[in-house]
């Protein structure tokens, strides 16, 4: 009876505090409580607050940290880096240039010196018309020179060289980008040897398509039918009243343009402040320099429209064609394959 009233004090003690009733014989051993694990739910095997709960034998497999249940990082576990709220990693900052940058090789600078002569050859080896080829004029074109052409000689003074600024300012511009950015901001002086080198190209390309277009149309300056009434106007004494089209100031205007819009657009990873705003200025100051070209009555809308399409394509296909290039760079590649079913070889490579 003494017997049975112990055992009914240890069941009913054991599920007050929440454990199993514990039915060893007095004397005997404590035996090793074990987790089960069973999901998310709770053991009656865990160990109650305030106990110290034993770990697994070494041969049995637990899913417990090699530290134990104590909270600390084991030997040689990785401490993750302190990030800010709602950041899942460290900010790394973006390659420069993010697309690459068009190959330039021995051939480009062969190429460059070629159209460099050859542009000199065509404006000082080739005599400028002295007789115009191309006098017609077109409703259009007059429409345009009314509206636009400034009546005061000083005025129209003022209007060409106002353009011959802008348009050598945006020459400078793509170089100067290349020399500054790519150069002395990033340190990559091999990228702005590239840029450089497809700069001078672009520029001298466009330019002597158009003086070699000038000279073979020699169609008249709009000024040039005043001068044969009023030969005291300071426009008479200009140089090439007979290379009007097209638009020499225009087309290396946009040109420039079209480098710089490739240097900003294609170069830039981030598109923010001056480099989101630099494409379309230059557009604007390219447009102006063009209308100010009719309003110093130097030259005719059409001229104007055929210089800025000239100018254009010619920036945008020369570091297009050296992207293409670029695509193109490695050769093929024969290796052999070796699988569980074939044996041979496969050629592998950009095309």
């Amino acid at each position: 009876m003494r017997r049975m009233s112990l055992l009914l004090a240890i069941l009913i003690g054991s599920i007050a505090r929440g454990r199993a009733p514990d039915f060893r014989t007095p004397g005997a051993p404590p035996p090793i409580r074990t987790a089960e694990p069973t999901g998310d739910a709770p053991t009656i095997a865990s160990a109650a607050a305030g106990e110290q709960s034993v770990a697994p034998p070494s041969d049995q497999k637990s899913d417990a940290s090699p530290a134990g249940q104590t909270g600390e990082r084991a030997a040689g576990d990785q401490v993750p880096s302190p990030t800010a709220p709602g950041q899942t990693s460290a900010p790394v900052n973006p390659t420069w240039p993010a697309h690459g940058v068009p190959p330039v090789g021995t051939w480009d600078i062969v190429a460059t010196g070629a159209i460099a002569a050859a542009g000199l050859a065509v404006q000082f080896a080739i005599p400028a018309p002295t007789v115009p080829k191309w006098t017609a004029e077109n409703g259009f074109d007059e429409g345009v020179r009314s509206a636009f052409r400034i009546n005061t000689e000083g005025g129209r003074q003022a209007a060409a060289l106002t353009s011959d600024i802008l348009v050598y300012a945006l020459i400078a511009a793509p170089f100067l980008n290349a020399t500054l950015v790519a150069g002395v901001e990033h340190e990559r002086w091999d990228v702005a040897w590239r840029l450089l080198v497809l700069d001078a190209q672009t520029i001298l390309l466009a330019t002597t398509i158009t003086i070699s277009i000038q000279k073979a149309t020699a169609r008249e300056r709009p000024f040039a039918n005043e001068c044969k009434t009023n030969p005291s106007l300071s426009d008479c004494s200009i140089g090439g009243k007979f290379q009007s089209f097209p638009s020499g100031h225009t087309t290396a205007a946009f040109a420039a343009v079209a480098l710089e819009c490739f240097h900003h657009g294609y170069l830039d990873t981030s598109h923010t402040g001056w480099g989101a705003a630099v494409c379309p200025l230059t557009v604007v100051a390219a447009i102006g320099t063009a209308m100010l070209r009719v309003a110093a009555d130097r030259h005719w809308a059409t001229d104007i429209i055929v210089g800025a399409s000239i100018g254009g394509l010619v920036g945008y296909a020369v570091p297009a064609l050296h992207l293409l290039g670029e695509g193109k760079k490695d050769g093929p590649v024969v290796m052999p394959t070796i699988s569980a079913s074939t044996v041979g070889l496969s050629l592998a490579g950009r095309f």
